[in-house]
């Protein structure tokens, strides 16, 4: 008898429901937790491939019982006579725009804190505090929240995992887990209309819980002693703050409440952050400090407000400009830069045949010298207004629907997505990743384009993931029938449905058996990824979600 079978009857519905009646009696619920909590992570070791998904399924639909646990920590850590302004929290249109780069910045760092992360860097870097020049415009760029954030910051948590109790982690981490594992297939009507498992004053309290806990983790260097509680937290918190980016549930301070009073200066975060992640490459020991492996920056950006991550990521793409001119690298126009001549009849394809090849050293200055349609050369020395205007129309072209890379989504923004159709394209995939590095290049010298990606399409380049809710945006008809088929109440077979999709190519049907070997077709996103971080880090891509991403690539920040 191997061990899945000895183990089976943990992942049945039976054997928690009979550990449950045994509850009221000799056990307690932190003690049905603390068993399954363990559970988790025993088959998480035995099968690294399907690990704790069995128990996952089973917790996650059996009625009531995330309700418990979640019950369970509410009471202890959210008083009922504390106030909170759940009760007078609605969510409208003109609530706020959360893609809005606000205007106004006011004092809001004292000198105390601002010397405080100036410290951290020293300790990481070895240099002296005068090496470092941040102290004079950290007034100026640290907004202030309202007081009224305070409550988002929930005390329990402050100390992160060190200051909870043995009974209260068990707790957190297996409602963490299951609580993970019901988000990646609850749909908004769900989630906002019906509002189960949890009201949206519950998500709320989640979502403040679980970003205090994580941050404060993370921002004070806590040892990971209790690594499956944070793998947990993060992914939970994750999943939340994705959806409330999409449609939002949450006020904007519950996010940046936990760091309202100890938020680092741009400049000092930003070196702290390349710090930390180039430590992390090099070392392999588990127990270095957990901000040397997912430092504030990269597990939870949102803490700060949008436009200190945007000065963020052109303080980092600035420090990548130094390091490279250190290097002997060109960076400015001058008589070394990369020579393009460019047809501008064959935009697209002049620049495919000379820069593709450059790969990551894009990044270096280029001399453009266009060609007129009639095959003349074109005066006009290129001081940077040429190359501007060489990245605008290559964009401008490669972007049109009608020359097949890629496609607008059948919504009222036309949002873009690479075409299916550019596989079967002449170079169609490196067309694709080459564009990516058009894209890459803009972002990295600061060029506009006027132009926005699908959310579903972004969401894949950062690395996070899509609801299916998403889906309506890009084949509505096919998010429809998947709801019908979700929701049926009948036995699904009556539907006869089988594993095929049917593509419209032009002048065409083909039909796609979902088959074993699938995922070995190249992605046209993977391409296009590839491209955009031969030139923009994805560590500084993660600063952002979707709607910002966008905003940063077609919006004037300055």
């Amino acid at each position: 008898m191997s061990y899945k079978d000895l183990l089976n009857p943990v992942c049945q519905q039976w054997h928690l429901m009979k550990l449950l009646t045994l509850e009221n009696d000799s056990y307690e619920l932190t003690d049905v937790a603390y068993y399954y909590s363990c559970m988790l992570r025993i088959f998480t070791i035995l099968d690294p491939v399907v690990g704790s998904m069995p128990i996952l399924n089973m917790l996650s639909f059996t009625p009531g019982f995330l309700s418990n646990l979640w019950e369970s920590l509410e009471n202890s850590f959210f008083p009922k006579s504390k106030s909170t302004p759940d009760a007078n929290f609605n969510i409208t249109e003109d609530s706020r725009d959360r893609n809005r780069i606000s205007k106004k910045k006011k004092k809001g760092l004292s000198k105390n804190g601002s010397t405080k992360w100036a410290n951290v860097l020293n300790k990481i870097t070895g240099k002296s505090q005068g090496d470092i020049d941040n102290t004079e415009s950290v007034n100026n760029i640290i907004t202030q929240i309202d007081d009224s954030s305070d409550v988002w910051d929930i005390e329990p948590f402050r100390k992160g995992p060190e200051g909870l109790t043995t009974d209260s982690s068990h707790l957190l981490h297996l409602f963490s887990a299951v609580y993970a594992h019901l988000l990646l297939v609850l749909d908004d009507i769900e989630f906002y209309e019906k509002q189960v498992p949890f009201t949206l004053e519950q998500q709320r309290r989640i979502a403040s819980m679980l970003n205090t806990l994580v941050y404060n983790t993370l921002s004070y260097n806590i040892t990971w002693n209790n690594r499956p509680l944070m793998d947990a937290s993060v992914r939970c918190l994750h999943l939340l703050y994705e959806r409330d980016c999409r449609h939002e549930f949450c006020p904007h301070e519950l996010w940046l409440s936990p760091a309202k009073k100890n938020r680092p200066p741009i400049a000092v975060a930003a070196r702290t952050h390349e710090v930390l992640l180039s430590t992390n490459l090099r070392s392999s020991d588990d127990s270095f400090p957990i901000s040397s492996m997912h430092s504030v920056i990269t597990t939870t950006p949102h803490v700060f407000p949008f436009e200190e991550r945007v000065e963020m990521f052109r303080e980092l793409i600035g420090m990548d400009k130094v390091s490279r001119r250190m290097a002997g690298e060109i960076i400015g126009p001058g008589p070394q830069a990369v020579e393009v001549v460019i047809r501008r009849s064959h935009i697209v394809e002049d620049g495919f045949q000379q820069l593709n090849c450059l790969g990551s050293r894009l990044k270096s200055s280029i001399h453009v010298s266009f060609v007129s349609e009639c095959g003349l050369p074109e005066a006009g020395l290129d001081y940077g207004g040429l190359s501007k205007e060489f990245l605008t129309d290559i964009a401008k072209a490669a972007f049109a629907p009608d020359y097949g890379l890629f496609s607008q989504t059948s919504t009222s923004d036309r949002l873009l997505i690479p075409n299916s159709v550019a596989r079967s394209m002449d170079n169609g995939i490196q067309m694709i990743e080459f564009v990516g590095r058009v894209v890459g290049k803009a972002l990295y010298e600061g060029i506009l384009l006027d132009y926005s990606f699908s959310h579903v399409f972004v969401q894949k380049l950062l690395g996070r993931y899509s609801f299916i809710d998403e889906l309506s945006a890009l084949d509505p008809e096919l998010y429809k029938n998947l709801m019908y088929v979700k929701h049926y109440d009948g036995d699904v077979k009556d539907l006869c449905l089988d594993f095929t999709v049917t593509e419209e190519l032009p002048g065409k049907r083909h039909v796609v058996e979902l088959k074993a070997g699938g995922k070995d077709v190249l992605p046209l996103s993977n391409a296009f990824y590839r491209g955009l971080t031969d030139l923009i880090s994805p560590s500084w891509l993660k600063l952002f979600n979707a709607s910002e991403f966008n905003q940063v690539l077609s919006i004037c920040l300055n």
